[in-house]
């Protein structure tokens, strides 16, 4: 039954897309964002009397008129503020206050007589100007020509400032953070020099300790502690510059440059979006189908965009998009599948592939040579692959579990084919992009033949797309990640400071009870290592963990006897697993794009927390399993 404050629905017809294109406004928006927004598009008939905006309400709705009348009024009063009707023309708008700054509308609309909108939520007309001004321009030209007084009033509201600013609270963590650091770095020092340890080898230990408190209290970006170690190795004159940069001149460090170049050229080309799309097109109509695809398209990133926020960014508008086209509902066991498989199909491989994500090329360059040579792309593929599928067996299993009971829902085909239809065909940036993706898998399976370090290949590649213009000064700027190219760069040397400073001798002599379990109980040494890591890890961020054991281990493994890959490998599959959001960059920032999208009641958290558990469990399981497949490999 329709109230009188809520409009029936009338569903999309295919004349709904020939209105949008033909739209004055809107037939200036990008290919990709018209069939984004398509999703969330519907047509409202409207009766006489009904209000369709409220006064001072949230401004979360679009409205472009199809036929009807309209007349603006005062919330709470009868009053009208313009007798005139207004005739409703091609690319006539209600509400364009959202889109123009204003958090809600600033007059009320009432309908004069039977009319008919098209829908457009506010959030996909923002995603739309801010990448094209001259549209929210548009809109306000529009606006203004249809009530030239109220402008003034979204203005007054957007600059409404409280001029008795507040002074700023007392850093108190901050401060707590760096005194801790500056004594706890200090303390070690002392430490090393009571217990006789050489001059160098001391104030490694103390520098890598400040970083590791600057790390734990968050006082400065991720990135900059490692930086300060590199500095301060130079400066105390520690080690040569040429070592104690190193890692900015590895072929881990190029290579993920290379895959980033790669990937951005996917998300500027919308490639990805097209993909998904396709993919959608080619399953069956239900939400757990629609899960599955969440899940593989973060899966099918995972080679090739090395980082698992560029992932969650990608495929964040996919998410968004299926959520509200699912009619969502408080706490929904739907929305939180939807969110746990576009989590999973960003992170649950990551440790698979060496490009999953930056932790595993760190990892790379801090193996000696040859277990470098010998763990290069397919390498580390092939000897990870049985661990990866069980944990995707293990993945959907426990999904079936826990999400069993959500409801189901389903995407009328005619939508998906007309976004679609609205791209159009393939873009010479999206054959560029799937050139360069087609080469570069390419490239790692035949390296035999080539004989070319599959990192310098990679960069041939980016290199290319650079010269060839797939990739200009702003994809650059902003589709590349520096702070995680310079994390990387500079942590990836800590291996041959150690080596230098006679560290990781040390680490081998007093950890050398862990090196008897891996040599006499290898099972008991894997238990106590999960069981260490996800402690750590309710503490410490993924890529901090990685490092602090890798650091810690790495001596041990090459003591007994063991593949560093092993070791590698055990660290980065569970230090990737967690339990609660916080513990997860990509799923705080997950959280933050539904909560701009108004979507963060919609999901079932808790039943999100569960599931975590259980595949914790999943993934040591996992690797026990693959301890028999390691040693046919010879790896143990």
């Amino acid at each position: 039954m329709t109230t009188q404050n809520e409009p029936s629905v009338i569903s999309s017809n295919s004349s709904l897309l020939d209105k949008l294109i033909s739209d004055p406004i809107l037939k200036n928006a990008s290919s990709r964002d018209m069939a984004h927004m398509l999703m969330h598009v519907e047509y409202r008939r409207v009766e006489k009397g009904e209000i369709l905006l409220h006064e001072n309400e949230p401004a979360d709705k679009l409205f472009l008129i199809e036929s009807g009348e309209f007349k603006f009024l005062r919330q709470g009063s009868d009053t009208e503020i313009e007798r005139r009707k207004i005739i409703p023309i091609s690319g006539g708008y209600l509400g364009q206050e959202g889109v123009l700054g204003s958090e809600v509308y600033v007059m009320s609309v009432v309908v004069s007589e039977p009319s008919t909108v098209i829908v457009i939520p506010t959030r996909d007309i923002l995603r739309i100007t801010d990448t094209s001004p001259e549209i929210k321009n548009s809109f306000f030209e529009s606006y203004t020509n249809r009530d030239p007084a109220t402008p003034e009033k979204i203005v007054q509201q957007k600059n409404i400032i409280d001029t008795s600013k507040e002074e700023e609270p007392f850093p108190i963590k901050a401060t707590i953070g760096w005194l801790v650091t500056f004594l706890g770095s200090v303390g070690v020092w002392v430490a090393a020099s009571h217990f006789g340890l050489e001059r160098n080898t001391g104030y490694y230990i103390a520098i890598i300790t400040s970083a590791v408190f600057m790390w734990i209290f968050n006082i400065v970006p991720a990135f900059a502690p490692p930086l300060f170690v590199v500095l301060m190795a130079i400066l105390l004159d520690i080690v040569p510059p040429s070592v104690a940069v190193s890692g900015f001149a590895s072929g881990s460090f190029f290579m993920l440059l290379s895959v980033f170049g790669v990937g951005a050229v996917m998300v500027v080309s919308g490639l990805t979006f097209r993909i998904s799309l396709l993919i959608l097109n080619l399953v069956p109509s239900s939400s757990f189908w629609y899960s599955v695809s969440l899940f593989f398209s973060g899966f099918i990133l995972t080679p090739v965009v090395p980082s698992q926020g560029a992932r969650t960014a990608i495929i964040s508008p996919f998410l968004v998009d299926l959520m509200g086209a699912s009619e969502p509902r408080e706490k929904d066991m739907l929305g939180a599948h939807f969110v746990n498989c576009t989590l999973g199909g960003v992170g649950l491989m990551a440790s698979v592939f060496l490009t999953g994500k930056p932790a595993n090329l760190i990892v790379l360059g801090m193996f000696d040579y040859q277990t470098q040579f010998a763990f290069q792309w397919l390498n580390w593929l092939f000897a990870a692959s049985f661990t990866g599928i069980l944990m995707f067996i293990m993945f959907f299993a426990i999904s079936w579990l826990v999400f069993k009971n959500s409801r189901n829902f389903r995407i009328p085909r005619n939508i998906i084919s007309k976004q679609l239809k609205v791209l159009g065909p393939t873009s010479s940036l999206e054959r560029g992009a799937l050139g360069a993706i087609a080469i570069l898998v390419i490239g790692i399976l035949f390296t035999s033949v080539h004989k070319v370090d599959i990192p310098w290949m990679s960069f041939s590649i980016l290199t290319v797309l650079i010269l060839f213009g797939f990739i200009g000064n702003n994809e650059i700027r902003s589709q590349i990640d520096w702070t995680t190219l310079i994390f990387v760069g500079a942590i990836i040397a800590w291996l041959p400071v150690m080596s230098q400073t006679g560290l990781d001798k040390l680490v081998a002599d007093n950890l050398g009870w862990l090196g008897d379990y891996m040599k006499t109980s290898l099972p008991m040494f894997i238990g106590m290592l999960c069981l260490l890591i996800v402690i750590v890890r309710l503490v410490l961020p993924e890529p901090i963990t990685v490092i602090l054991f890798v650091t810690a281990l790495f001596p041990l493994a090459n003591s007994a006897g063991i593949s560093p890959w092993i070791v590698g490998f055990i660290i980065l599959t569970m230090a990737e697993a967690y339990i609660f959001s916080y513990q997860c960059g990509y799923f705080i920032q997950l959280k933050e794009i539904l909560l701009f999208n108004g979507l963060d009641s919609v999901y079932d958290e808790p039943r999100i927390i569960v599931f975590n558990v259980l595949m914790i469990i999943g993934r040591v399981l996992a690797i026990y399993a693959s301890i028999p497949f390691w040693r046919y490999m010879n790896i143990i």
